[in-house]
């Protein structure tokens, strides 16, 4: 006989109950419907491991349920029992469900009753469902209380508690970044954040608003990660936090008008802190990055654009002195404290390419003996006998090459060319086998050879009519083979 197939297991609880048990707090992973099983997951056992060394399996049984797991080591310590045990006390932070939906405690506070004692009062802030806009329900619950249900993961998240979840997260790493002075906390918090919401899914319930808060999010939390990326000295993570803040803030640049753009200017994220202030900080941190890499050029053409940018929105805003906002004052304070920046960057760079130049012209001093002191007698002897010999000058009476005296420099300039020969003369007038070199300021003119072409042959000077009759004798003998398939 075929072995009998078990019932197929029953899916998790959409909304994991956090209840109080004998051993502390335990999750509700399931609950069956077949046979009113309860599956506990025990919290408390989970995190103190050293439980299991001291439990043994006849004292992990009691009436209510059985405890499996603790004693043989098994993880998750698990509890199997009919009872529906109570949840624990909601708390601020808690995520419960109440009778209006899915929320988070925003407040708890004592209200006092007519004839009875005070009882808590849960203010709720809805997730389940909600309102237009960034409105948010906010309900008040006191009985019956609100019952405490596991947070949702970053998987089970949507749009908006996937932000929300990233913007709990940016404050916890602002917290460790100015407060504490605790950089790499602050970089893990803020990479979090970027992580929560760099792959949303957007579906029906998904806003402009939510879009839009999306982009702040990414934008700044890159931003501030890649700040702290320049404090740790971690300069390759740093570029890439920039780069990814400059791709958001290009593509928003490009659909500037459309929702998106003017739901964030209504709400004060004016162009001059969102493509100037935002984008002139990333360009900041990525030019840092190819300084500290040696890419001075880089670098350069970066700041660049960093100044291009600041200097236009600069000049934007001190064009209407009188009719600023309050955001644009803080923006143009903000620009022209980054424009420094810029400055004390560029003059960095330019230092450290003028350092660059002189090494490697000490380089190829050593290299190639650009020195003259070092030149070697022998080519200084060749230079010096390669020069022409100066005729000494003495007074008037002094006479030029062969014999003959200059009156002045205009009747030296005026003397022809007279060549000297190879051979030296001797006194009887007979010239001598010895020969002798002599070199004169003005050198010989030289008449460029004149070659006489040979005669080209006779189709050279017909040679594109002899390609057209050639086309057209084709052309010809194309048209009678077509006709002749035709007929």
């Amino acid at each position: 006989m075929p072995p009998l197939s078990g019932p197929q297991q029953q899916p998790e609880d959409a909304d994991q109950a956090i209840v109080s048990t004998p051993y502390g707090r335990g999750l509700v992973v399931r609950s069956r419907k077949s046979d009113g099983i309860k599956e506990v997951s025990l919290l408390e056992l989970e995190s103190e491991r050293c439980f299991a060394s001291r439990s043994s399996p006849a004292s992990s049984r009691n009436r209510e349920g059985a405890l499996d797991g603790g004693g043989r080591g098994r993880t998750p310590f698990m509890m199997y029992t009919p009872v529906d045990y109570p949840s624990v006390a909601a708390r601020v932070g808690d995520d419960v469900v109440c009778q209006y939906g899915r929320g988070r405690v925003t407040k708890i506070s004592r209200v006092a009753c007519k004839g009875k004692e005070p009882v808590l009062k849960y203010s709720i802030a809805i997730t389940s469902w909600r309102l237009g806009g960034r409105s948010t329900a906010i309900c008040h619950v006191t009985s019956p209380p609100p019952r405490v249900v596991r947070k949702h993961t970053l998987r089970e998240m949507d749009a908006h508690e996937r932000i929300d979840h990233a913007k709990s997260e940016k404050a916890k790493a602002t917290s460790y970044f100015s407060e504490k002075k605790n950089y790499q906390a602050a970089l893990e918090k803020y990479a979090e954040a970027v992580d929560a919401v760099r792959n949303v899914q957007h579906d029906y319930t998904s806003t402009n608003e939510v879009r839009a808060d999306l982009i702040v999010v990414m934008v700044t939390c890159s931003n501030n990660a890649a700040t702290c990326c320049v404090k740790l000295e971690k300069w390759p993570e740093a570029s890439k936090f920039a780069k990814n803040a400059l791709i958001l803030l290009d593509a928003l640049y490009g659909k500037r008008g459309k929702k998106i753009h003017t739901i964030l200017k209504k709400e004060g994220t004016i162009d001059a802190k969102l493509f100037g202030e935002w984008r002139v900080k990333s360009y900041l941190v990525v030019a840092r990055s190819c300084i500290e890499e040696g890419e001075v050029s880089d670098a350069l053409a970066v700041l660049k654009k960093a100044r291009t940018v600041a200097m236009g929105y600069i000049d934007e805003i001190s064009a209407k002195q009188q009719t600023c906002t309050k955001e644009e004052k803080a923006s143009l304070k903000s620009l022209t404290s980054q424009v420094k920046e810029i400055r004390r960057l560029s003059s960095i760079c330019l230092e450290k390419k003028k350092a660059t130049k002189q090494m490697e012209k000490k380089r190829a001093k050593a290299m190639f003996g650009g020195n003259k002191e070092n030149t070697p007698p022998v080519e200084a002897n060749k230079e010096k006998d390669m020069q022409p010999p100066q005729s000494k000058e003495k007074g008037d009476n002094t006479a030029g090459e062969n014999g003959i005296k200059p009156t002045s420099r205009q009747e030296e300039k005026t003397i022809p060319y007279q060549r000297k020969s190879s051979l030296n003369t001797k006194k009887d007038g007979r010239p001598s086998m010895e020969k002798s070199v002599s070199f004169s300021e003005k050198p010989p003119e030289v008449k460029e050879f004149e070659s006489t072409d040979e005669e080209s042959p006779w189709y050279s000077e017909h040679q594109e009519a002899l390609i057209m009759l050639g086309i057209a004798g084709f052309s010809a003998v194309a048209l009678m083979a077509l006709r002749r398939a035709f007929r």
